[in-house]
């Protein structure tokens, strides 16, 4: 405790008093208690079975005080590395799902296959990150166990998994060597990069949410080196987990539909347009006439990609508003246009199904390079260091 007290000692002892008592205030609310208490519980019995499997004979008196824990009878606190539990009889009254609700997805299984951990890294380097979760077995220390079999946002890089306490933050390095740098040495990306890079941050996202309950933050998040990373988790760890749990209890999703002219009219179904309407035009016509008569199929394609999009997220939503829809006298753009942008009203029981048919169209419509993006009103989280 002194250790973290020492960044404040030039501070004013009441402020700094108060801002504590604040954040010890909101940590205890019931927003947060149930969560705490689930994660304390979750550690005894990690801790306990631990215990019984390098002990595979114990002495009759070492398992006595087991069943007064479970019974949550009366007892010394637990061993010194452990927080006293609070007995469940002194809370407050909640609804018997609470905990249940909220911890729905946030379990001890594994979603994703992994790998042992073998990407070399430097206190130098720069890394993307994606987002975040909540962690299922999570060592607490930092430090990079497991890659996932998934490419990051510049398909060469392996995305890796950093668990610091409770909170999960999937990242992927940088080549330094592959972009341009700023003056601070950070790597910036050119308009053409950031075409790719902002299509596979949404791809790699919506990868993620099929298993995942997950906080997304805005694409080209960097930051330097683990340390830091570590040391942002956990200067900001409540108001991490606070962001997993809005997301968690999120019903309101909207999505919005990107297409890229440039990728779509060069496909051949759009492209031959102008090709067959050359034999049905006189020897005078201009290149502008045919011109239009591409961007005419272009646009009726774009269209009916939203409409398509809409119509399938439809079946899984209670009720949906559709804020906008390209309309038929939509113009060419050079970068990403919105083609659909709605909200959808999905039941919790309904997400994972939700975010599995995102993921779905985004492989159907893959020809067409449609970017979907999906995000909560109930979460806009940046991690700016």
């Amino acid at each position: 405790m002194g250790q973290k007290l020492e960044a404040f000692t030039d501070l004013p002892v009441e402020k700094v008093a108060e801002a504590i008592l604040k954040q010890f205030e909101y940590l205890l609310s019931s927003e947060l208690r149930d969560l705490i208490f689930h994660m304390i519980e979750q550690e005894i019995a990690a801790d306990r079975a631990s215990h019984e499997v390098l002990q595979a004979e114990p002495a009759a008196e070492e398992r006595l005080p087991e069943p007064v824990v479970v019974e949550r009878a009366p007892e010394p606190p637990p061993p010194a590395e452990l927080p006293a539990l609070t007995p469940p009889l002194e809370l407050e009254p909640e609804p018997e799902t609470s905990t249940e609700s909220i911890m729905e997805h946030f379990g001890t299984r594994e979603p994703f296959a992994s790998e042992p951990m073998d990407i070399p890294l430097d206190p130098s380097d720069w890394f993307y990150i994606y987002g975040f979760s909540y962690a299922p077995i999570s060592t607490g220390k930092g430090v990079p166990t497991k890659k996932l079999k998934l490419k990051g946002a510049d398909g060469l890089n392996t995305i890796f998994l950093v668990d610091s306490g409770d909170i999960r933050l999937y990242l992927s390095k940088l080549s330094k060597e592959d972009y341009s740098l700023d003056r601070s040495g950070k790597p910036t990306l050119t308009t053409q990069k950031a075409t790719g890079v902002r299509y596979q941050h949404e791809r790699i996202l919506n990868t993620l949410r099929t298993e995942e309950v997950i906080v997304s933050v805005p694409c080209w998040t960097l930051m330097l080196g683990l340390a830091g990373i570590t040391a942002l988790i956990e200067d900001r760890y409540v108001e991490l987990l606070r962001a997993l749990i809005d997301v968690h209890d999120a019903v309101d999703w909207d999505v919005e539909v990107f297409a890229l002219d440039e990728h779509i009219v060069s496909l051949p179904e759009i492209a031959d347009a102008g090709k067959s309407s050359k034999q049905r035009e006189s020897k005078h016509a201009s290149g502008k006439t045919r011109d239009i008569k591409v961007m005419e199929k272009l646009i009726f394609k774009e269209k009916s990609l939203a409409q398509e999009v809409h119509s399938s997220l439809l079946l899984l939503a209670t009720k949906a508003k559709v804020d906008y829809m390209i309309r038929l006298d939509n113009a060419l753009m050079e970068d990403w246009k919105s083609i659909l942008l709605a909200r959808y009203i999905v039941p919790k029981d309904k997400r994972k199904a939700f975010c599995l048919s995102i993921s779905d169209l985004q492989e159907e419509y893959k020809v067409y390079q449609l970017m979907i993006r999906l995000t909560s009103p109930a979460t806009r989280f940046t991690l700016n260091p």
